[in-house]
């Protein structure tokens, strides 16, 4: 995420030094240069906040967390990690739909990335939003598959709506992929109070 970020800062930087370099010093084009450039200087520092905001969040920080995440936004708002970060950081919070705002800004900005659903997909169960949770899980699924964990969550929104044996398609599947921890629990007690009510 920032790596990838540092590293087109530099190359950009590299060019403005060599490929500019007989403009530098010159008063007339050093306006036009500077506005050339603002955008990349915002995308920088809106990478240094990012991270200083990722590191009060593993610290629990979640209010200073906050204040940098939201600083890297004005000036990158269109940034995708930025508005990743922020959705994480209020989903630990508790802050179910602000976090779902902040990761269906994040899946507008680029759909082709898993991580955004796999947030509002959590988002929308916290909120008992199953059905809509689902299609998040779904279009994760397709983007990044093999989660075991996306197959249980795609279970429980099943069950969030009542369709058992669609959730006991899912909780069997995942079964299979993990048997211990209590995701592992939850499904095998539905999967065997289910049966006994006639259900599957």
């Amino acid at each position: 995420m920032t790596n990838a970020s540092d590293e087109r800062y530099q190359f950009a930087v590299n060019a403005a030094r060599t490929t500019y370099k007989s403009a530098q010093n010159k008063p007339l084009y050093r306006e036009r240069y500077m506005d050339n450039i603002a955008k990349l200087r915002a995308q920088k520092n809106a990478i240094e906040e990012m991270q200083k905001g990722q590191e009060n969040m593993m610290n629990k920080k979640y209010s200073a967390a906050d204040d940098h995440f939201r600083k890297a936004l004005k000036m990158a708002p269109e940034d995708y990690a930025g508005l990743v970060l922020m959705a994480t950081s209020q989903l630990l919070q508790q802050n179910w739909a602000v976090g779902h705002q902040y990761a269906g800004m994040a899946q507008k900005v680029y759909p082709q990335e898993a991580q955004a659903y796999h947030l509002s997909g959590f988002a929308n169960i916290k909120l008992k939003k199953y059905e809509n949770a689902y299609n998040d899980f779904v279009r994760f699924d397709k983007l990044l598959p093999g989660n075991p964990n996306t197959t249980f969550f795609k279970g429980y929104c099943q069950e969030g709506m009542k369709h058992y044996p669609e959730a006991a398609t899912e909780y069997r599947l995942y079964l299979k992929m993990v048997r211990e921890g209590k995701y592992a629990q939850h499904a095998y007690h539905r999967l065997q109070e289910w049966k006994s009510k006639g259900y599957i």
